[in-house]
């Protein structure tokens, strides 16, 4: 809790003791789903309630520049979009200054996300775009923010035909993606990555099927049906 003594923290957390509580709650409530007390969903909810009450009179202008993503992360917890919007265009801006890639990449995938609950879509598929320019060594989020965050967050909002493109782009980039095959994060990606393009597959299927395009869904089948044949889709990328 904030030093009463401290008149940077009066009325508010500090940014370490802000994300230091966050942590401990996130932790308790993951250790809860792994141990089936709660589901994952209900877990959702609770993180949400505790990132709201942690936010409460919270102001970032204080906080570290490098940890304004990390801030950003509590306040999308909280569902506060607007008040994430501007912390991670300044996050974005940090990581572009230090040449950043993997901040710079899962930053903007998460101000992509936070436009689409806004209800700028358009926008939102702009900036997911933004970084399809990365190299292979570097694009390993792209899929999983756009068919899990940027998507649901966009669908049913007047551009499904967009987003459908955007994820079938992103499927793209998942498949030529270079990952360290001895690294425990490298391992989950491609024994994950199958399971998260069947699913895009899927989800740019009903996206053009929800808009109206039947022959762009059936276009979306087949080459879903073509892709996934290959044996390469489940092959490692060795770096």
């Amino acid at each position: 809790m904030p030093d009463p003594n401290d008149p940077a923290d009066v009325g508010s957390l500090s940014a370490d003791n802000l994300l230091g509580q966050y942590d401990s709650v996130s932790e308790l409530l993951q250790s809860r789903v792994a141990s089936r007390q709660v589901t994952q969903e209900q877990s959702n909810e609770l993180l949400r309630q505790a990132s709201d009450s942690l936010l409460t009179g919270f102001n970032p202008d204080k906080a570290d520049v490098a940890k304004l993503w990390r801030i950003a992360d509590v306040m999308v917890s909280a569902k506060h979009w607007t008040d994430a919007k501007p912390v991670l265009e300044a996050a974005v801006e940090y990581a572009k200054l230090k040449h950043n890639e993997d901040r710079r990449v899962n930053d903007s995938l998460s101000l992509a996300r936070v436009f689409a609950e806004m209800g700028n879509v358009p926008e939102a598929i702009k900036i997911a775009r933004s970084v399809f320019n990365v190299g292979p060594r570097d694009g390993a989020p792209i899929l999983f923010a756009t068919l899990y965050r940027v998507a649901p967050a966009g669908r049913g909002k007047g551009h499904d035909p967009e987003l459908a493109k955007l994820i079938e782009d992103a499927i793209e980039i998942a498949l030529h993606v270079q990952v360290d095959t001895t690294s425990l994060p490298g391992e989950q990606f491609l024994m994950g990555r199958r399971h998260h393009i069947e699913l895009a597959w899927q989800l740019v299927e009903d996206l053009y099927t929800d808009a109206q395009k039947p022959d762009l869904a059936e276009k979306a089948r087949v080459k879903a049906d073509g892709m996934l044949k290959k044996a390469s889709v489940g092959r490692p990328v060795r770096v």
